[in-house]
């Protein structure tokens, strides 16, 4: 039976070999085209991948940074809570002084108006100038950064050791 199809077409075989070229050929660029795509793919991937790696460092810097300004945020929340405390310290001082002052202010108010005449003639005599001078300068004197000024000599004396002659 094989025979009668050769024989009655004897170009069967090339036929045959012409189908085969042409599905080599189809195979063949279907496997170009395959390899153009998993050429582009794995571009992709290594792009992807890239990418990656610089979200993944971003990500990094930016828990980092996050972390520091958490860290900056407790410091600052306990030097707000200091700041609160020192001023709650420096209000009840306030407080006290400002009380203080009233009740100085009550008793000279009291001196002033006082039923027994020397002491309302005290009260209202002016301070004399030489106590007035001495009560300045040792009001300049007790500040902190006069204490170095040569007129404020006792300042420098009290740290002295007392010489041995004086003993």
């Amino acid at each position: 039976m094989w025979n009668k199809i050769i024989n009655a077409t004897g170009s069967l075989h090339l036929y045959l070999i012409a189908a085969l070229i042409i599905v080599i050929t189809l195979l063949g660029l279907s496997l170009t085209a395959v390899k153009a795509d998993l050429a582009l793919k794995n571009s992709q991937i290594e792009t992807a991948a890239v990418n990656q790696r610089m979200l993944q460092d971003d990500l990094t810097v930016v828990t980092d940074e996050l972390q520091a300004q958490a860290i900056e945020r407790d410091r600052l929340a306990k030097d707000y809570a200091f700041a609160l405390a020192l001023n709650e310290k420096a209000a009840k001082a306030k407080a006290e002084i400002d009380r203080q002052l009233a009740d100085q202010r009550e008793a000279i108010k009291k001196l002033r108006t006082s039923a027994n005449e020397q002491t309302r003639s005290w009260a209202n005599t002016a301070v004399p100038d030489d106590v007035k001078r001495l009560l300045k300068h040792a009001a300049y004197c007790a500040h902190r950064s006069h204490q170095a000024d040569p007129i404020c000599v006792t300042a420098a004396i009290i740290n002295e050791p007392v010489p041995a002659s004086r003993m």
